[in-house]
């Protein structure tokens, strides 16, 4: 019993610490780790922007995992009914604050005249398999809530998710979608190459963070929808693949959450 209160009580204050954390200033080593990351030269002209932009997305990503994580205990307190899935409400509210943050431009000085200098696409700041992922997630989600509803069902269940991943999967991935067009859409800088890096290497941390976030939110719900698929088949065979298979997709949603501080050289996309 003592230890159930201590465990609900850490889970409680968690929501507070992702807060705190979100509104602490840009750290030398976090900066560092930036810049390594995306191959920079910070100038001074630059360096406060770019900390400034780095904390904005921060805080914008864990607001809004602590609002995900608070939405089921408070509506709880007033009497509103809602599944209780606070990690995923906490994983839509953390791909929800990386969208707002992605929607405010970023400012990198003063008066510093802005034009979309070469073409640019979703390729050069991600690789081809972090944009089909979203999708692949949505249609395995449907097929599995399809298979679930029409199949026969086991009598006793002892293995099971939640339909309700689809509805998350299918959330994450438009969002994902809508907000790497938006940031990829930009106008960049009119001024130094350095201006342009700098540039750059923010557009693909949002779109790292975007993609990695959502991917993970995308794959966590199909393995719910697989999860529950598996866990109510009758056919052997069946119950065994969407076990095995959804346990598949949260690895997949482990790895994906990782690609958010994944290294990238960004490639320019050149006209021929």
């Amino acid at each position: 019993m003592y230890a159930n209160v201590v465990l609900y009580g850490l889970w409680a204050v968690f929501p507070v610490v992702l807060a705190v954390l979100a509104l602490r200033p840009v750290s030398a080593r976090e900066l560092t780790r930036f810049t390594k990351r995306y191959g920079l030269e910070l100038e001074p002209e630059t360096s406060a922007a770019v900390a400034g932009s780095v904390r904005r997305g921060r805080a914008g990503r864990l607001v809004g995992a602590a609002l995900g994580l608070s939405l089921f205990p408070v509506l709880s307190a007033f009497g509103v009914g809602i599944p209780s899935q606070s990690v995923i409400y906490g994983l839509i509210g953390y791909l929800l604050g990386a969208f707002v943050t992605s929607l405010v431009p970023t400012s990198l000085g003063v008066e510093i005249r802005r034009a979309s200098l070469v073409p640019r696409r979703p390729g050069d700041y991600i690789p081809r398999l972090a944009l089909i992922t979203p999708t692949l997630a949505v249609v395995i989600s449907t097929v599995a809530v399809i298979v679930f509803v029409i199949e026969p069902r086991r009598t006793v269940v002892n293995f099971y998710g939640t339909p309700a991943g689809l509805a998350a999967a299918a959330i994450a991935a438009v969002a994902t979608f809508i907000a790497i067009r938006i940031v990829v859409a930009r106008p960049q800088p009119v001024t130094t190459p350095g201006l342009v890096a700098v540039d750059d290497a923010l557009r693909a941390q949002a779109i790292h963070t975007l993609a990695g976030s959502g991917i993970a939110v995308a794959l966590f719900g199909t393995g719910s929808c697989l999860w529950e698929m598996g866990g109510y088949a009758a056919p052997g065979w069946l119950h065994v693949t969407g076990i095995v298979a959804g346990a598949c997709a949260l690895v997949g949603a482990l790895y994906a959450w990782g690609f958010r501080s994944a290294p990238w050289r960004v490639e320019r996309t050149m006209l021929r």
